[in-house]
């Protein structure tokens, strides 16, 4: 039996609410003995940017206005134009195992979401054999064999993707299957690693809660507008059936361990029901006489819209003609020079001329507005200073008075700027607003005395998204019993390296505030892999 130093399982996006309400009903009886007997400490997430700014936050102690990732989608810098925003290589800092690695602990990382391996480290790391964003980095380890090894040996995860459009019952039944299996072949993996050698620091992550919460919330919650009648038992419980297999997987890891050895299983974030009306927050900036017109066929005519990859080497190569040469073409061919414009100029993605807001593709409970701001965006129009605080508070509150019609009530909690939750280095790329909706109930209508109404049905395949509160769970005599004080995201990374006697790097955002004491001293540390 291995005696690793410190412990962390963390569940992803497994919902703390369902948790408890299971664990009290005797379904996740491992979770039920952890909330009964061990250190309770909830999770206040970061605000806004679900789930783009969770991980990264977890893995840096630092917010998303520093490490600068937020949101699946961002803006490519300098344009209009949307690129995937979340791959691993974008997170500048490194994760808090690095500073365990070169403090000479020994640390085994398996399936850290949005992570990748770190060279030289000291141990073991497994990346993306079976996440839920999996696109983030390339499947791969260190050291760098070691990846062919796991699937040799365990095989491939069951559910590679997700997301998958028109899913019949039996499609679901598929997924259901793929992801209890998925469980069980994490847990032999992670068992498998556990037992290698006493690590100093060990940390494993279960997936599967995250994708059973995205597609099968509307087979659980008879309330939902997807629901159907029809609905087999099996698939009414089978967000229950998988956190049902990780908290088998859970007592299987935990038997597996010395009692005084300290365990932390951590649920990273929530899940909810899909409502949110961002599928109609473009239409509203429309009413406003904010967002523009899609009517005008080109963009302004200007070289400062940032082009590259081949439009903008063959765009460049006009500068290798005499300026005279240059001239008497505009003059001359000005029909085949507006073509080769358009060729090397694309229509940007998110412009419309005379915008003065636009919508950021954002994580999908909280929409993202950006104003079209001059010396900022390519095309701006609104000036900085007062006029850009009239737009901001003039959007502040258009939106906080639409209503749903289906309730009468208001369509928006709050709408708040960046600046107002954030501050740092990469404030500048965040949206200027965020624009949290009311989850309580579908949102296919917003009506209000200056927008009118506008309607719309939300298209998404997934009906459960992302929410707001983790849960940090502890076992071990360190740890103290009970009900604890509300920590944070940015908190976590400080608290383990505390928990190992590691210093705290001095640009973490978060701080160890709980005053645990540290684990054992390790003892002598085994050499190699």
């Amino acid at each position: 039996m291995s005696k690793p130093r410190l412990v962390v399982i963390a569940v992803d996006a497994a919902d703390s609410g369902l948790v408890r309400k299971w664990a009290d009903e005797g379904h996740l009886p491992t979770f039920a003995s952890l909330l009964a007997d061990g250190l309770v400490a909830p999770i206040a997430t970061p605000v806004a940017v679900l789930e783009g700014g969770i991980w990264p936050t977890l893995l840096t102690s630092s917010l998303p206005a520093t490490h600068g990732m937020f949101s699946f989608q961002g803006l490519r810098a300098g344009t209009y134009d949307v690129e995937i925003a979340m791959h691993a290589d974008r997170l500048t800092a490194p994760p808090f195992w690095e500073h365990m690695s070169r403090a000479g602990k020994r640390v085994a990382v398996i399936d850290a979401p949005f992570g990748r391996p770190t060279d030289g480290l000291n141990g073991v790391q497994i990346t993306n054999w079976g996440v839920h964003d999996s696109w983030s980095w390339p499947r791969s380890s260190w050291p760098s064999g070691l990846i062919h090894d796991v699937v040799d040996r365990f095989g491939e995860h069951p559910v590679p993707y997700c997301d998958a459009p028109d899913r019949s019952l039996a499609d679901y039944e598929v997924l259901r299957a793929g992801l209890v299996e998925g469980v069980r072949r994490k847990a032999s993996l992670l068992r498998h690693f556990l037992g290698q050698e006493d690590w100093d620091f060990f940390f494993g992550v279960f997936s599967e809660s995250h994708c059973a919460g995205h597609q099968f919330w509307h087979l659980m919650d008879a309330s939902h507008p997807r629901h159907a009648a029809s609905t087999p038992p099996t698939l009414r419980s089978a967000i229950r059936d998988v956190y049902g297999a990780i908290d088998a997987a859970l007592d299987a890891l935990l038997s597996d361990l010395p009692p005084e050895v300290p365990v932390l299983v951590m649920l990273s974030h929530g899940m909810g029901p899909y409502y949110a009306g961002a599928h109609l927050l473009e239409s509203v900036l429309d009413r406003l006489g904010l967002g523009g017109s899609s009517e005008a066929p080109n963009a302004p005519d200007r070289d400062s819209y940032a082009i590259s990859g081949l439009r903008g080497a063959f765009w460049n190569l006009r500068h290798l003609l005499p300026t005279s040469v240059r001239r008497a073409m505009k003059t001359r061919l000005p029909g085949p020079l507006a073509s080769l414009w358009d060729l090397t100029h694309p229509r940007p993605n998110l412009w419309k001329p005379g915008m003065r807001a636009f919508v950021l593709p954002s994580n999908n409970m909280t929409s993202a507005i950006r104003i079209n701001l001059k010396g900022r965006e390519p095309f701006g129009v609104v000036a900085p200073g007062q006029e850009y605080e009239q737009v901001c508070d003039e959007l502040r509150d258009r939106l906080l008075e639409l209503q749903n019609p289906a309730t009468g009530r208001s369509a928006v909690q709050w709408v708040r700027r960046a600046g107002e939750l954030y501050q740092g280095a990469r404030l500048q790329d965040m949206p200027d607003l965020f624009v949290e909706w009311d989850h309580t109930v579908s949102i296919s209508a917003m009506e209000s005395a200056r927008v009118g109404r506008v309607t719309g049905t939300l298209a998404a395949d997934r009906t459960g998204d992302h929410w707001q509160q983790g849960l940090l769970l502890g076992r071990g005599p360190v740890f103290p019993r009970g009900e604890s004080a509300t920590i944070r995201t940015q908190d976590v990374a400080p608290i383990l390296l505390d928990l190992l006697g590691v210093a705290i790097p001095a640009h973490y955002e978060g701080q160890s505030a709980l005053g645990w004491r540290s684990v054992p001293p390790a003892r002598s540390a085994p050499s190699g892999v």
